[in-house]
């Protein structure tokens, strides 16, 4: 595996509020199509596994969503993939795809030439044993442990924080029982608007998360694609 970082690229997760506000809303309508950064990326409700082909190019450029991108030759970064290269396929629009892969202290995220990317079958139809186990957001002190309870539940218990590098320190977690359906499953404390409620998605060994920003206090939240930590 070889990659570059762009630290321009690196920090879009950190500046979409500043973006947000900086941006003028005939800038924002320009930009939201296309979007496709860190942050959002568990949302998305398409996810497929994918891999850059053997005989594309020798190197997999990630684009960045910013307005006019990725058309243009500007939005190229110099983080890239390379033939092999396995990432998770969050959505495609006119040529290009979103996606995520995992480096080896952090994730990448951004849009790339769907014609260097090959999907991959896999089941969607998961094991009780598939889910259970310690998960781990590389980069993150965030965790989830998931465990079974009864014949057919799973236990799902997270625990996430947030710093301002100041001094305060906002904390979450959640400890909440759920049944799988297929790939997919939620828990949640309760059915009300300020319950917290956690979207738990299965795509192979990769387990992306998003929740509904009710799990903890401000700013912080679970949504993240994770590993399981090896037993």
């Amino acid at each position: 595996m070889r990659l570059v970082i762009n630290m321009r690229f690196s920090r879009k997760a950190l500046l979409v509020a500043s973006l947000i506000s900086a941006h003028s809303p005939e800038v924002l309508a320009e930009i939201e199509p296309y979007s496709c950064r860190n942050g959002a990326f568990p949302s998305y409700q398409d996810m497929k596994l994918g891999f850059v082909r053997e005989g594309s190019s020798a190197r997999s450029y990630f684009y960045d969503d910013d307005a006019s991108c990725p058309h243009q030759d500007t939005c190229k970064t110099s983080a890239y993939i390379v033939p092999g290269d396995e990432v998770l396929v969050a959505k495609t629009q006119d040529g290009w795809s979103c996606v995520w892969y995992q480096g080896v202290d952090r994730e990448f995220v951004g849009w790339m030439r769907s014609e260097n990317l090959g999907l991959k079958l896999y089941e969607e139809s998961y094991r009780l044993s598939d889910w259970v186990g310690e998960w781990r957001f590389t980069g993150t002190d965030t965790f989830l442990k998931i465990t079974q309870v009864q014949k057919d539940g799973l236990k799902v218990s997270g625990e996430a924080s947030w710093s301002n590098g100041r001094g305060l320190i906002n904390f979450g977690s959640f400890d909440e029982i759920g049944t799988p359906s297929g790939m997919n499953l939620e828990v949640k404390s309760g059915d009300e608007t300020y319950d917290c409620k956690v979207h738990l998605r299965l795509v192979r060994e990769y387990l992306v998360v998003y929740d509904n920003k009710m799990c903890g206090g401000m700013n912080v939240n679970f949504d993240g694609v994770y590993l399981k930590k090896a037993s």
